[in-house]
């Protein structure tokens, strides 16, 4: 464990180089804003891992992944980030992702959003993106602007099912009318590397996860297999909804199921 990057002092002394532009910044390195917010559990994640010698340009270029991983997945529909004109990424944390599509995307196309005090603040102060705070109960939200991709990274993941279908419906009526809904699932890759049995319903949920802001219950670990999730979504959106599933295929291990109209 890099005991020593969890430190208040560490971020502290990385953000200032990143800021002024010191002699070793990422900022220059890579083309984006690369200051951490203290609070970001991904980072912390990453800190604690005992395979990552170096955290900060794991946690940086991981986000590069991510967005080779989404593009993939846009071929497949004739879209890009760079000409998709609006877009929005939900539950984004504290950027480990974030910075990267604001590197890319036009002035006002991208809005994040996501329920941890702070996160997105941060975003707005650190990168200029559009966002707003959400909640643990989609009955309370209303989402007044349509997007033409709405991208929900390993979300689904830790939600119980029970609330599964009024995200799906938020969601979904936040799409453009030629939009797509992009989100990941732990699926049967996830459960059998984690030993986990998830019986005949091919389900499982457990009510913990490395989240320091949120409850165990709200936010815990979900096993879902890929009819299960496809079950979940016409059950909320109705059968004529088109649901395509790619296994594994975010980090090697989420499933990733992209849903449009």
């Amino acid at each position: 464990m890099n005991t020593h990057l969890l430190e208040p002092g560490f971020l502290e002394t990385h953000n200032l180089r990143e800021k002024d532009r010191l002699p070793g910044n990422f900022s220059d390195w890579m083309g984006f804003n690369a200051e951490i917010s203290p609070d970001d559990d991904i980072f912390r994640f990453f800190a604690n891992h005992p395979t990552s010698v170096n955290p900060v340009r794991d946690y940086l270029s991981d986000g590069w992944r991510t967005m080779m991983e989404l593009q993939e997945i846009l071929d497949l529909h004739a879209l890009s980030v760079q000409r998709c004109g609006s877009f929005l990424e939900f539950a984004c944390g504290h950027g480990r992702f974030t910075r990267h599509l604001a590197r890319i995307l036009k002035n006002g196309e991208l809005t994040v959003s996501d329920v941890v005090p702070g996160s997105v603040d941060f975003l707005k102060d650190a990168l200029g993106v559009k966002g707003f705070y959400s909640d643990t109960d989609p009955e309370k939200m209303v989402l007044a602007d349509k997007y033409r991709v709405i991208f929900v990274l390993s979300l689904f993941s830790h939600l119980p099912s029970s609330a599964w279908n009024g995200w799906f419906k938020l969601l979904q009526g936040a799409l453009q009318a030629n939009g797509v809904l992009i989100f990941s699932t732990h699926g049967e890759k996830c459960a059998r590397l984690a030993g986990v049995d998830w019986g005949e319903q091919a389900y499982k949920f457990f009510p913990s996860s490395e989240s320091t802001a949120l409850d165990g219950q709200t936010y815990g670990c979900a096993y879902a297999s890929a009819d299960f999730v496809k079950n979940k979504i016409v059950e909320a959106l109705g059968p004529n909804v088109k649901i395509q599933v790619i296994p594994n295929h975010f980090w090697g291990n989420q499933d990733a199921i992209v849903v449009s109209a």
